[in-house]
């Protein structure tokens, strides 16, 4: 294989292949029959090796596509939802995913990589193999770390029954937060370096947020729909707590710290987001380090409090009644009222 001529891999803990003996690998959108079946077969052969160091034991399958949109509307999760897939394309542009599937009763992961990219496989010259390669690794990485956390909870991931809003908007945050902050850990000595890649991406999004979210919260005096502007708010503030997991897993992986990302530690130097930033850090770390041995939730659960901590910070305050009721309070001030 080309991997360990390209990458360090060889020098990381290496076990049993954990794969299963048989799962489907879906080539679509190639030439030719004989093209995609050639291309599957190499693929799986990555996943073989791969599961020496991932476990992917909880691996449903994969599917390669060249119409990366339409291969994740179309994929069979194995339950009814309402909710479809679509790439990410808001600060970064989406080009894999490993959604969690249902199959006779059992919770497992299917990887959908985007063959523009993936193709770059075939040869370890080409110049997006290492980037290609690492994308494969990060999402080898969401098997094993969604496996670990369902067999620790097996009553969270696609079967949590929420109480309220306030509760899915909390969880969702704290498994983007654990998922990308571990899965960047965990395949960061594989393929290319991403450290400048996430670090631009947390960049961007960083002083975009208050601003975006306070364009909700004035929207919403307006159309006073408090499901909506709640969900809006923590849709904002969750993807900049996700962006910083993304960055800080890969430091914990790369062994740096923000002595070495100079932009990124100008960029927090006095910001409102550095103490959030520098405590979601701890939060995650903590939890790696018992990683697929937690006693508990709590950890997790603190995630979701910081979270609440930031956007109470920012303007809106939850609260519940007696009565188990939500109550959504957003008081007015300079930022967010329409001019």
């Amino acid at each position: 294989m080309y991997m360990k001529e390209k990458t360090e891999i060889s020098e990381l803990e290496i076990n049993l292949q954990t794969a299963p003996d048989n799962f489907l690998v879906f080539a679509q959108g190639f030439d030719t029959e004989e093209s995609a079946t050639q291309f599957a077969r190499l693929i799986g052969e990555y996943i073989r090796e791969l599961s020496c160091y991932f476990d992917l034991s909880q691996l449903d399958g994969l599917t390669v596509a060249f119409d990366y949109r339409t291969a994740l509307l179309n994929l069979d999760r194995g339950y009814e939802s309402s909710y479809q897939l679509t790439p990410s394309d808001n600060h970064v542009v989406g080009i894999a995913m490993t959604p969690s599937v249902i199959r006779d009763g059992i919770l497992k992961s299917h990887i959908v990589l985007n063959a523009a990219l993936a193709i770059a496989l075939k040869s370890p010259d080409h110049e997006h193999y290492n980037l290609a390669l690492h994308t494969l690794a990060h999402e080898c990485a969401h098997v094993e770390i969604d496996h670990r956390f369902n067999t620790v909870f097996p009553g969270v991931l696609l079967k949590k029954v929420y109480v309220d809003a306030h509760d899915y908007c909390r969880w969702k945050i704290i498994l983007a937060c654990w998922g990308e902050y571990a899965a960047t850990w965990r395949s960061a000595k594989i393929g290319n370096d991403p450290t400048s890649y996430y670090e631009e991406a947390f960049v961007g999004i960083l002083n975009q947020a208050r601003p975006n979210a306070n364009e909700f919260i004035k929207a919403y005096r307006t159309h006073c729909d408090i499901g909506r502007v709640m969900s809006e708010v923590y849709g904002i503030y969750g993807d900049l707590m996700k962006f910083a997991a993304y960055l800080l897993g890969n430091m914990e992986g790369q062994q740096i710290s923000l002595d070495d990302l100079p932009i990124t530690k100008k960029e927090l130097e006095g910001h409102w987001f550095k103490p959030y930033f520098n405590k979601l850090g701890t939060l995650c770390k903590h939890i790696s380090i018992e990683y697929g041995q937690w006693k508990d939730i709590s950890n997790f659960e603190a995630i979701g409090d910081l979270a609440d901590e930031l956007v109470t910070c920012n303007g809106v305050i939850l609260s519940h009644l007696e009565d188990g009721r939500l109550y959504v309070d957003i008081p007015c001030s300079s930022e967010t009222m329409p001019t």
